[in-house]
């Protein structure tokens, strides 16, 4: 493990840089497929899709080959350039067929570097619990900074960010070569999956509970970045992008307090209500609109830290701190495919279904209804985490029960 004076602020440069990638083509390319290239909803919903795709086929696979054949950081190389050729390529791209095509090569190389990031951030850390937080915050920061330049340079309806995405991607390759060492970590077998270490952990009922809410939360978030952006532009709200950045100022100073959330609630608390402002905030962007309880928008956007730095922050540090050593990687790629797996998959269908079924003859939509059904199930997913997950268990400096 390092020890180096200077391993958070190279880690904290990784995520910034890693997030700048994912966003730079996330905030906006729902409005620039509808209103630009004229994709229908479920084609909108297809492409989101492939985050699900890739998540699914690409991390364990990813975690493994770092748990057992390959540096971290050399694979991240490697996967952030084919991936930045293939985000160049979309820049280019205006039939449906081939910018589906591109996209999902992008994402089946760039989602794995979620989870070896993770893992690498768990490895150098002396204490994760403590620390992650503040190297964390920086995609956070990150993500904020894109979604502002997107509204300041009127970029919202263009190619351009993906074409910066893609460029980003290749610098990102290249500055993955200068990261700290991490080494293959002995002691993986495919066999754990089945009865050794890896299949004691999952045999808890709490990390089942958490891994089915991860996959639940999946479904209302795939509706917030697929469809957001478009709704407050369809409904007229000025600087929607930079707007939407407000979530994730408010979430960096969530991030900040999660070492302090950690130590003063318990685990099953924060999912909880991670998992239920999910669900209600899906309610304030259906009553809100631009100066009719314009602050109902504010409120849904504000909520963003809790929504998702409650859940996934939290859901990595419980996780690291089920599995073994050897194990971390392959661990954390099973996170990303909770996160972003099967449930966006099926979130990203139905998100297109939904609003494919509710746009309206003059090509406006009826986003009350649209945005019913991910506050139902944000808010289902939550009772059900509530009533299933047990109450003992520990998280790293406390309880993690109820």
């Amino acid at each position: 493990m390092s020890e180096g004076m200077g391993i958070k602020p190279r880690l904290s440069l990784l995520l910034f840089l890693q997030f700048a990638v994912w966003s730079s083509w996330l905030i906006n390319l729902g409005t620039y497929l509808l209103q630009s290239l004229h994709f229908t909803g479920l084609q909108v919903g297809m492409i989101y899709a492939t985050n699900a795709v890739a998540a699914t086929v690409t991390p364990p696979l990813m975690g493994f080959l770092a748990d057992r054949s390959f540096a971290s950081e050399r694979l991240m190389s490697v996967l952030n350039t084919i991936g930045g050729v293939a985000l160049i390529a979309c820049y280019f791209t205006t039939s449906f067929p081939w910018f589906y095509g591109w996209m999902l090569l992008f994402n089946l190389c760039f989602i794995p570097t979620f989870s070896l990031a993770a893992a690498m951030c768990f490895h150098h850390l002396r204490e994760p619990a403590e620390e992650y937080p503040w190297v964390r915050v920086w995609g956070t920061v990150s993500f904020m900074l894109v979604g502002v330049a997107l509204s300041v340079f009127g970029v919202e309806n263009s190619a351009l960010p993906v074409l910066a995405g893609g460029i980003g991607s290749l610098g990102l390759a290249v500055y993955c070569r200068f990261l700290p060492h991490t080494p293959p970590q002995s002691g993986f077998d495919w066999g754990a999956l089945r009865g050794g270490e890896l299949a004691k952990v999952f045999r808890q009922r709490g990390m089942v509970v958490l891994l089915i809410a991860l996959i639940a939360s999946c479904i209302p978030s795939s509706f917030y970045y697929s469809f957001l952006n478009p709704f407050l532009n369809e409904v007229g709200w000025p600087a929607a992008a930079a707007k939407m950045a407000l979530g994730q100022l408010f979430e960096i100073g969530v991030v900040l307090a999660m070492p302090f959330i950690f130590r003063r609630f318990r685990f099953r608390s924060i999912i909880f209500w991670g998992l239920m402002a999910w669900g209600l905030r899906y309610f304030a962007f259906g009553l809100g609109r631009p100066g009719e309880l314009e602050w109902l928008l504010y409120a849904g956007i504000a909520v963003q830290g809790v929504a998702f730095a409650w859940i996934i922050i939290a859901a990595q540090i419980y996780i690291d701190n089920r599995v073994p050593l050897g194990l971390r990687s392959t661990a954390q790629g099973l996170v990303s495919f909770a996160d972003l797996g099967i449930g966006v998959f099926l979130g990203s269908w139905i998100a297109g279904e939904v609003v494919s079924a509710n746009t309206l003859p003059t090509g406006q939509h009826d986003w009350w209804s649209i945005w019913l059904v991910p506050g139902g199930v944000g808010v289902a997913a939550a009772v059900f985490f509530h009533l299933a997950f047990p109450r003992e268990g520990k998280l790293q400096g406390g309880d993690a029960g109820a």
